[in-house]
Protein backbone atom coordinates (compact mmCIF):
# COMPACT_ATOMS: atom_id res chain seq x y z
CA UNK A 1 0.00 0.00 0.00
CA UNK A 2 1.33 3.44 -0.99
CA UNK A 3 1.93 5.37 2.05
CA UNK A 4 1.46 9.04 2.36
CA UNK A 5 4.19 11.29 0.40
CA UNK A 6 5.57 7.99 -1.06
CA UNK A 7 5.78 8.73 -4.88
CA UNK A 8 3.65 6.03 -6.11
CA UNK A 9 4.34 5.43 -10.17
CA UNK A 10 3.31 1.60 -11.22
CA UNK A 11 3.37 -0.76 -13.70
CA UNK A 12 1.42 2.07 -16.22
CA UNK A 13 3.55 4.88 -15.59
CA UNK A 14 6.68 2.46 -17.15
CA UNK A 15 4.82 1.45 -19.58
CA UNK A 16 3.63 5.04 -20.72
CA UNK A 17 7.35 6.18 -19.88
CA UNK A 18 8.56 3.27 -22.63
CA UNK A 19 6.05 4.42 -25.20
CA UNK A 20 7.14 7.64 -25.14
CA UNK A 21 10.59 6.64 -25.71
CA UNK A 22 9.99 4.51 -28.14
CA UNK A 23 7.54 7.50 -30.19
CA UNK A 24 9.13 10.18 -29.04
CA UNK A 25 10.53 11.46 -33.03
CA UNK A 26 14.59 11.72 -33.18
CA UNK A 27 15.63 15.60 -33.63
CA UNK A 28 17.18 16.14 -37.33
CA UNK A 29 20.93 17.50 -35.70
CA UNK A 30 21.50 14.53 -33.38
CA UNK A 31 23.40 12.96 -35.83
CA UNK A 32 22.24 9.56 -35.53
CA UNK A 33 21.24 7.90 -38.60
CA UNK A 34 20.30 4.48 -39.36
CA UNK A 35 23.78 3.94 -41.32
CA UNK A 36 26.02 4.69 -39.06
CA UNK A 37 24.59 3.03 -36.00
CA UNK A 38 25.56 -0.65 -37.10
CA UNK A 39 29.37 0.63 -36.79
CA UNK A 40 28.75 0.98 -32.88
CA UNK A 41 28.92 -1.67 -30.65
CA UNK A 42 29.89 0.31 -27.54
CA UNK A 43 26.91 3.26 -26.99
CA UNK A 44 26.63 5.17 -23.76
CA UNK A 45 24.30 8.11 -22.90
CA UNK A 46 25.53 10.40 -20.43
CA UNK A 47 23.25 12.45 -18.31
CA UNK A 48 24.71 15.36 -15.88
CA UNK A 49 22.68 18.31 -14.43
CA UNK A 50 23.51 20.91 -12.25
CA UNK A 51 20.86 23.91 -12.77
CA UNK A 52 17.64 22.82 -11.56
CA UNK A 53 14.57 24.89 -11.61
CA UNK A 54 13.15 24.22 -7.93
CA UNK A 55 15.60 22.23 -6.14
CA UNK A 56 19.34 22.93 -4.89
CA UNK A 57 22.00 23.34 -7.77
CA UNK A 58 24.86 21.19 -7.72
CA UNK A 59 28.24 22.05 -8.29
CA UNK A 60 30.10 19.30 -9.87
CA UNK A 61 27.10 16.84 -11.90
CA UNK A 62 27.27 18.68 -15.19
CA UNK A 63 31.24 18.52 -15.26
CA UNK A 64 31.18 15.26 -13.74
CA UNK A 65 29.31 14.17 -16.80
CA UNK A 66 31.35 16.10 -19.53
CA UNK A 67 34.56 14.30 -18.23
CA UNK A 68 33.27 11.16 -18.04
CA UNK A 69 31.51 11.61 -21.91
CA UNK A 70 35.14 12.83 -22.96
CA UNK A 71 36.53 9.64 -21.36
CA UNK A 72 34.17 7.20 -22.75
CA UNK A 73 34.42 8.71 -26.25
CA UNK A 74 38.39 8.25 -26.17
CA UNK A 75 37.67 5.00 -25.47
CA UNK A 76 35.75 4.36 -28.43
CA UNK A 77 31.72 4.72 -27.27
CA UNK A 78 29.68 6.37 -29.43
CA UNK A 79 28.26 8.96 -26.49
CA UNK A 80 25.17 10.78 -26.61
CA UNK A 81 25.66 13.72 -23.97
CA UNK A 82 22.70 15.77 -22.56
CA UNK A 83 23.45 18.16 -19.65
CA UNK A 84 20.59 20.58 -17.20
CA UNK A 85 18.17 17.96 -19.30
CA UNK A 86 14.52 18.29 -18.57
CA UNK A 87 12.26 15.15 -18.80
CA UNK A 88 11.22 15.55 -21.90
CA UNK A 89 14.99 16.18 -22.95
CA UNK A 90 15.71 12.94 -21.01
CA UNK A 91 12.83 10.48 -22.74
CA UNK A 92 14.23 11.72 -26.05
CA UNK A 93 18.16 10.99 -25.04
CA UNK A 94 16.81 7.46 -23.89
CA UNK A 95 15.14 7.39 -27.76
CA UNK A 96 18.14 8.43 -29.12
CA UNK A 97 19.64 5.83 -27.28
CA UNK A 98 17.92 2.92 -28.27
CA UNK A 99 18.47 4.34 -31.97
CA UNK A 100 22.09 4.30 -31.65
CA UNK A 101 22.18 1.32 -29.84
CA UNK A 102 20.06 -0.92 -32.13
CA UNK A 103 22.96 -3.31 -33.07
CA UNK A 104 25.13 -2.50 -30.01
CA UNK A 105 26.38 -5.42 -27.78
CA UNK A 106 27.70 -2.91 -24.29
CA UNK A 107 25.20 0.15 -23.55
CA UNK A 108 26.83 2.29 -20.37
CA UNK A 109 24.43 5.33 -18.89
CA UNK A 110 25.76 7.40 -16.87
CA UNK A 111 23.32 9.93 -14.48
CA UNK A 112 24.42 12.75 -12.43
CA UNK A 113 22.86 15.31 -10.63
CA UNK A 114 19.74 14.61 -7.85
CA UNK A 115 17.85 11.27 -6.70
CA UNK A 116 15.65 10.07 -4.46
CA UNK A 117 14.83 6.78 -2.94
CA UNK A 118 10.54 6.50 -2.47
CA UNK A 119 9.23 2.64 -1.59
CA UNK A 120 12.32 0.56 -2.26
CA UNK A 121 12.50 2.69 -5.90
CA UNK A 122 15.45 4.90 -6.77
CA UNK A 123 14.71 8.02 -9.01
CA UNK A 124 16.53 10.08 -11.22
CA UNK A 125 15.46 13.73 -11.03
CA UNK A 126 15.06 15.89 -14.15
CA UNK A 127 15.67 19.81 -14.04
CA UNK A 128 12.54 21.03 -14.15
CA UNK A 129 11.16 18.08 -11.29
CA UNK A 130 9.44 20.29 -8.47
CA UNK A 131 10.20 20.60 -4.90
CA UNK A 132 7.20 19.25 -3.99
CA UNK A 133 6.31 15.28 -4.12
CA UNK A 134 2.18 16.50 -4.68
CA UNK A 135 3.59 17.83 -8.07
CA UNK A 136 6.07 15.78 -9.41
CA UNK A 137 4.40 14.50 -12.91
CA UNK A 138 5.30 11.56 -14.36
CA UNK A 139 8.82 12.36 -16.31
CA UNK A 140 10.16 15.05 -13.85
CA UNK A 141 11.21 12.22 -11.31
CA UNK A 142 12.20 9.29 -13.65
CA UNK A 143 12.51 5.54 -12.03
CA UNK A 144 15.53 3.64 -12.65
CA UNK A 145 14.09 1.14 -13.95
CA UNK A 146 12.87 2.69 -17.12
CA UNK A 147 16.88 3.10 -17.84
CA UNK A 148 17.18 -0.23 -17.38
CA UNK A 149 14.39 -1.24 -19.42
CA UNK A 150 15.09 1.05 -22.35
CA UNK A 151 18.23 -0.39 -23.28
CA UNK A 152 16.81 -4.06 -22.38
CA UNK A 153 15.03 -4.30 -25.66
CA UNK A 154 17.74 -6.75 -26.93
CA UNK A 155 20.20 -9.20 -25.03
CA UNK A 156 23.52 -7.14 -24.45
CA UNK A 157 25.94 -6.14 -21.63
CA UNK A 158 24.07 -2.85 -19.93
CA UNK A 159 25.88 -1.11 -16.95
CA UNK A 160 24.57 2.13 -15.32
CA UNK A 161 26.15 4.48 -13.12
CA UNK A 162 24.16 5.92 -10.55
CA UNK A 163 25.87 8.86 -9.31
CA UNK A 164 22.94 10.83 -7.12
CA UNK A 165 21.78 11.40 -3.83
CA UNK A 166 18.68 9.11 -2.58
CA UNK A 167 18.32 11.26 0.59
CA UNK A 168 16.80 14.05 -1.07
CA UNK A 169 14.60 15.96 1.47
CA UNK A 170 11.35 16.82 -1.05
CA UNK A 171 8.71 18.32 0.78
CA UNK A 172 5.73 16.00 1.31
CA UNK A 173 8.15 12.86 1.07
CA UNK A 174 8.32 10.28 4.04
CA UNK A 175 10.83 8.75 4.69
CA UNK A 176 11.75 4.86 3.69
CA UNK A 177 14.64 3.65 5.37
CA UNK A 178 14.01 -0.07 4.66
CA UNK A 179 16.08 -2.13 2.48
CA UNK A 180 15.02 -1.13 -0.91
CA UNK A 181 13.03 -4.19 -3.42
CA UNK A 182 13.72 -3.64 -7.15
CA UNK A 183 12.28 -6.87 -7.83
CA UNK A 184 13.85 -8.91 -10.66
CA UNK A 185 16.07 -6.86 -13.20
CA UNK A 186 17.07 -7.62 -16.54
CA UNK A 187 19.69 -10.06 -17.09
CA UNK A 188 22.66 -8.61 -17.98
CA UNK A 189 22.31 -5.76 -15.87
CA UNK A 190 25.03 -4.01 -13.67
CA UNK A 191 23.77 -0.74 -11.66
CA UNK A 192 26.77 1.35 -9.74
CA UNK A 193 25.32 3.51 -7.04
CA UNK A 194 27.47 6.02 -5.76
CA UNK A 195 26.29 5.28 -2.45
CA UNK A 196 24.21 2.68 -0.54
CA UNK A 197 20.56 2.65 -0.13
CA UNK A 198 19.24 6.44 1.07
CA UNK A 199 22.69 7.31 1.81
CA UNK A 200 23.70 10.77 0.58
CA UNK A 201 26.31 10.98 -2.43
CA UNK A 202 28.40 13.56 -2.25
CA UNK A 203 28.19 16.31 -4.96
CA UNK A 204 32.16 17.50 -3.70
CA UNK A 205 34.52 20.18 -2.87
CA UNK A 206 37.15 19.56 -5.82
CA UNK A 207 36.43 19.29 -9.67
CA UNK A 208 34.46 15.92 -9.20
CA UNK A 209 31.97 13.68 -7.04
CA UNK A 210 33.97 11.21 -5.21
CA UNK A 211 32.48 8.62 -7.16
CA UNK A 212 33.29 10.44 -10.60
CA UNK A 213 36.55 11.28 -9.27
CA UNK A 214 36.92 7.87 -8.70
CA UNK A 215 35.54 6.59 -12.36
CA UNK A 216 37.59 8.81 -14.07
CA UNK A 217 40.87 7.45 -12.43
CA UNK A 218 40.16 3.78 -12.52
CA UNK A 219 38.88 4.51 -16.60
CA UNK A 220 42.71 5.33 -16.99
CA UNK A 221 43.17 1.58 -16.55
CA UNK A 222 40.20 0.11 -18.25
CA UNK A 223 41.83 -3.53 -18.99
CA UNK A 224 40.65 -4.17 -15.80
CA UNK A 225 37.14 -6.24 -15.53
CA UNK A 226 34.39 -4.24 -14.51
CA UNK A 227 33.97 -5.64 -11.28
CA UNK A 228 37.52 -4.69 -10.21
CA UNK A 229 37.32 -1.38 -11.76
CA UNK A 230 34.13 -1.04 -9.06
CA UNK A 231 36.11 -2.48 -6.10
CA UNK A 232 38.72 -0.03 -6.70
CA UNK A 233 36.04 2.53 -7.10
CA UNK A 234 34.69 1.66 -3.96
CA UNK A 235 37.77 1.72 -2.26
CA UNK A 236 38.61 5.19 -3.23
CA UNK A 237 35.26 6.39 -2.42
CA UNK A 238 35.30 5.39 0.88
CA UNK A 239 39.02 6.52 1.37
CA UNK A 240 37.98 10.24 0.59
CA UNK A 241 34.74 10.53 2.35
CA UNK A 242 36.50 8.94 5.31
CA UNK A 243 33.51 6.23 5.12
CA UNK A 244 30.49 8.61 4.50
CA UNK A 245 29.84 7.50 1.16
CA UNK A 246 30.13 3.82 0.38
CA UNK A 247 29.14 2.52 -3.31
CA UNK A 248 26.64 -0.11 -3.57
CA UNK A 249 26.25 -2.68 -6.56
CA UNK A 250 23.12 -4.57 -7.86
CA UNK A 251 24.34 -7.15 -10.90
CA UNK A 252 22.73 -9.60 -12.63
CA UNK A 253 25.62 -9.89 -15.82
CA UNK A 254 26.03 -13.27 -16.99
CA UNK A 255 29.17 -12.73 -18.12
CA UNK A 256 32.53 -10.66 -17.21
CA UNK A 257 32.52 -6.91 -18.46
CA UNK A 258 35.08 -4.74 -20.03
CA UNK A 259 34.84 -0.90 -20.29
CA UNK A 260 37.58 -0.43 -22.42
CA UNK A 261 35.41 0.06 -25.74
CA UNK A 262 36.24 0.06 -29.41
CA UNK A 263 40.01 1.23 -29.40
CA UNK A 264 39.84 0.66 -32.82
CA UNK A 265 38.52 3.35 -33.87
CA UNK A 266 37.94 7.20 -32.79
CA UNK A 267 34.58 8.02 -30.38
CA UNK A 268 32.71 10.85 -30.56
CA UNK A 269 30.17 12.90 -28.50
CA UNK A 270 26.48 14.36 -29.69
CA UNK A 271 25.89 16.97 -27.27
CA UNK A 272 22.70 18.55 -26.67
CA UNK A 273 21.55 20.83 -24.57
Amino acid sequence: MTQPGQLSFGPLFVACLLWLVTSLPISAGTGVTMSDTRKDSHVALVIGISAYDQLPDLANAAADARAVAARLSALGYRVIALQDATGQDILRGLAELRLAARDASQVVIYLAGHGLQSGGAAYFLAADAPARTADMAPGKALPLGIFATAISDQPRQKIIFFDACRDLPLTGLQPHPQTPSYGSIPAGLLIAFAAGPGAPSYDGAGLHSPFTAAVLHELEQPDHPLEEILRRVRLRVVQSTQGQQIPWIRSSLLRPAWLKGQFERHGHVSAHH
